[in-house]
């Protein structure tokens, strides 16, 4: 976990250098459902204005961890993405934007089992990583001129794991 907090706070720090001369630049909470993994997402979101046209939106999502037990054996499953998104905002208007999406996903699940076998207790655990891609449609609201409201639906397309994401966020523009 100390991994993915770094490389969350890593990915904001380069980004937030790279986009320092822009106006524009946003943070905020984002609360999602991926339903192919069955559960809620807490995460962190940023917004670049490109220009009036286009916006970068990095986020990082970590899905609340889904535990379960079989014949004395308790799993413990726990995923997160990391996301890079490019906004097209075709409808941006004083109060409203709407746009399609696209963007990458880095998605990780980690595997992890205990087990008591007589006087033994056996733990393991297994992670794995893979890239995809993201489509989806969204649209923001500005609530006053700093503060935004946003919705999102994204399709992640990965390899032998495909997940349709709705998210709401709330997003500071500084």
């Amino acid at each position: 976990m100390k991994k993915v907090v770094f490389l969350a706070i890593m990915l904001i720090g380069i980004s937030m250098t790279a986009f320092s001369q822009t106006k524009n630049v946003g943070i905020g909470l984002n609360l999602g459902y991926g339903n192919e993994v069955s559960q809620p997402s807490i995460g962190a979101k940023m917004l670049f204005d490109v220009d009036q046209a286009f916006t970068i939106a990095p986020s990082f999502n970590y899905y609340f961890p889904e535990k379960f037990e079989l014949l004395g054996v308790e799993t413990k499953l726990t995923c997160w993405d990391l996301n890079a998104d490019v906004h097209w905002n075709f409808y941006n208007k004083d109060k409203y934007k709407l746009y399609p999406l696209v963007g990458l996903s880095y998605f990780s699940v980690k595997s992890s089992v205990e087990a008591s076998l007589g006087d033994y207790d056996v733990e393991g655990s297994e992670s794995e990583g893979k890239f995809g891609v993201n489509l989806g449609f969204g649209g923001q609201m500005y609530l006053s001129e700093n503060l935004i409201a946003s919705a999102e639906v994204k399709y992640q397309i990965i390899s032998d794991f495909n997940q349709f994401v709705p998210s709401l966020s709330l997003i500071y523009m500084f």
